[in-house]
């Protein structure tokens, strides 16, 4: 199947339309979920104590924090400058022993729900080529790619299982409950639904797709012109990359921007790169907008539960949850894997966590990995992008708008984008991103601080 965009010519496409080309992206896999209050304070609490505006105070709330998620410690994947470039992806995804790895970071499609599906499938496939009919192969992770991976497994005469830290399967696709309605926390988006085999298992499910064009408008005077400028400053900015020159490959999104920024390439920068790729543009490689083979045909919303339009890639593979594993050994016949009250045994295994559990080396492997899995989970970024969803009685926005874009005058980006839910579900609710450094900020600030900043940016748009 013809999947031959690249990051740039979606882009470009999506200018066309909106002056928010990147936030479509953002949404794949974004946010896991910490949500509502602390445990010493409720989210009524939290609601009551909020300043006044001109505009109604929400009646709930929900905000992710992947940063502090000890199942994923990141969003998604991004590419640094390094040597290999993309090739670092299929550095990782390369066995070690009877050990091998699979997931968003190591696809060809990365930070998308299909991408990891997609490594998990090949992932697989390759196993069952490489082991005798009938072998016991041990998954570690039920997310996307974890499932797809026990699927391609069952379907050529294996027998595998997954051990899933958490009590559900999913993994980065998650839901919350906002006024007792689901929203989701990780993937929001399919990108691409023209061949795309989500969009098939979206129809299997019976959940509807809404199409998303990010016409987002900018509702205060004057905004919407200097968002305009910004983005076309950062598309000739990114348009002159050349990724086949020599050094392209240790080039940073940062070293093709202008010395001088001005608010609207801030805000452009914002939504291009911290929250497409959830790393700032001097940690992201240039060559990160030429990645992957993305599908044609636009992107779309869900008005039903991601989750289910991947729990059933696994087939009738055995799920053991709670089996937080935490040690992987191997010799030349078999691996090992211990968790706290547990221990299995299979032929061989496939380890589909995120980068980010990866990088803080949750996992011991014995032997050690080899030193290019280490080079490259050492080397791949772990990307950050937050959202905050936010509900309201009513609704004092364009109930029909697709959302909004705002430039903060005095930090550019910050609650930048808004997505409008009504059109899709019916409820009022609307929900917010940020990422990058930014993100990384605010996952430190209490509920009430940053459900007040961004009270702000709606005050400023609607109060």
């Amino acid at each position: 199947m013809d999947r031959g965009l690249t990051r740039r010519e979606l882009g470009r496409i999506a200018l066309g339309g909106a002056a928010l080309a990147g936030l479509g992206s953002a949404g794949v896999l974004a946010g896991c979920g910490s949500g509502g209050a602390g445990p010493d304070e409720s989210a009524k609490a939290v609601l009551d104590r909020l300043p006044k505006t001109g505009v109604p105070k929400p009646v709930d709330f929900i905000r992710t924090n992947w940063s502090k998620d000890p199942l994923a410690y990141c969003s998604y994947s991004y590419l640094p400058p390094n040597p290999l470039g993309s090739g670092i992806r299929r550095l990782l995804a390369e066995p070690a022993g009877r050990v091998a790895f699979a997931g968003e970071a190591t696809g060809d499609i990365p930070a998308t729900v299909h991408g990891a599906a997609q490594s998990g499938r090949d992932a697989g496939l390759f196993a069952a080529d490489e082991l005798r009919s009938g072998s016991r192969v041990a998954i570690v992770g039920a997310g996307a790619a974890g499932l797809a991976c026990a699927g391609a497994l069952l379907e050529n005469g294996m027998e595998p299982f997954i051990l899933e830290a958490s009590d559900r399967v999913g993994g980065r696709v998650r839901s919350g409950e906002l006024t007792g309605s689901p929203v989701e926390l990780g993937a929001s988006w399919i990108h691409g639904v023209d061949g795309n085999p989500l969009t098939e298992l979206a129809g299997e499910a019976g959940i509807d797709l809404h199409p998303f064009a990010y016409e987002l408008d900018f509702p205060v005077p004057g905004q919407g012109a200097l968002g305009r400028a910004g983005e076309r400053r950062f598309r000739r900015a990114i348009n002159s990359f050349e990724p086949y020159a020599s050094g392209a490959n240790q080039q940073t999104v940062d070293w093709l921007l202008p010395w001088q920024w001005g608010p609207g390439l801030e805000w452009a920068v914002q939504t291009e790169v911290q929250q497409e790729y959830g790393g700032d543009p001097g940690q992201v490689a240039a060559l990160a907008t030429w990645e992957g083979e993305w599908f044609p045909g636009g992107d779309a919303l869900l008005d039903g539960a991601y989750v289910d339009v991947i729990s059933g890639l696994s087939g009738d593979a055995e799920i053991r949850f709670g089996a937080k594993v935490r040690r992987i050994d191997q010799d030349s016949n078999s691996v090992r894997l211990v968790w706290d009250g547990g221990e299995a045994e299979a032929d061989a295994v496939v380890v589909t966590v995120p980068i980010g559990v990866l990088k803080a080396g949750v996992i011991e492997f014995r032997p050690a990995l080899p030193a290019r899995t280490l080079a490259a989970i050492e080397g791949l970024g772990a990307g950050l992008l937050d959202k905050l969803w936010l509900a309201f009685e009513e609704p004092f926005w364009d109930e029909d708008a697709e959302g909004f874009s705002w430039i903060n005058p005095r930090l550019p980006g910050r609650w930048g984008s808004w997505v409008n839910a009504v059109p899709v579900t019916g409820k009022p609710f609307l929900m917010t991103l940020s990422g990058g450094s930014d993100a990384r900020r605010l996952s430190g600030w209490s509920d009430l601080d940053l459900i007040a900043d961004a009270m702000g940016a709606l005050d400023a748009m609607f109060g």
